[in-house]
């Protein structure tokens, strides 16, 4: 026997074989221990049944984590500046953006786990969720729900 079970099989064995080594009675114990040992036995699979029972609950019941990170919408960063996300047919995202006072541009993003990653202008960038102070704005510091592209930088929230 191999397992928990097989363990106290044998523990139980090697007590009788002690008993009757010693004298001590053990032919008349014998039965005894050997329906302790299967009643014990009996008690740990029905816990084990129980418990493989409650976990397979639980993991049924339980949500499944939230790894995805809804960028779509309007995130809006410090003088103007905006970072405008719409989902793309077929996956990804279109972005508009007023990064600079100046200059509006237009490229697509894709999801990486918690991240936006996109190239603008030739240089390839990555947005991350963060909080408003994260961003290194104090216009922006008491939001919650903002972007990040470089702390001090680049940065927009929405409320």
């Amino acid at each position: 026997m191999t397992g928990t079970g097989g363990t106290r099989a044998s523990g139980a064995v090697m007590a009788m074989l002690l008993l009757v080594a010693c004298g001590g009675g053990g032919e008349d114990r014998a039965p005894v221990v050997a329906n302790e040992v299967a009643a014990n036995e009996a008690v740990a699979n029905e816990v084990v049944a129980e418990t493989n029972q409650a976990v397979a609950e639980a993991n049924v019941a339980a949500p499944a984590p939230e790894t995805a990170v809804s960028f779509a919408g309007t995130w809006t960063g410090p003088e103007g500046l905006s970072f405008e996300v719409e989902p793309a047919a077929g996956g990804g995202f279109h972005v508009r953006n007023q990064d600079t006072l100046d200059e509006k541009t237009m490229f697509d993003a894709r999801q990486e786990g918690g991240t936006l990653h996109f190239v603008r202008r030739g240089q390839a960038l990555v947005a991350r969720p963060g909080t408003g102070a994260e961003t290194g704005f104090k216009w922006l510091a008491n939001k919650r729900d903002c972007l990040i592209v470089q702390a001090g930088v680049e940065g927009y929230c929405r409320d």
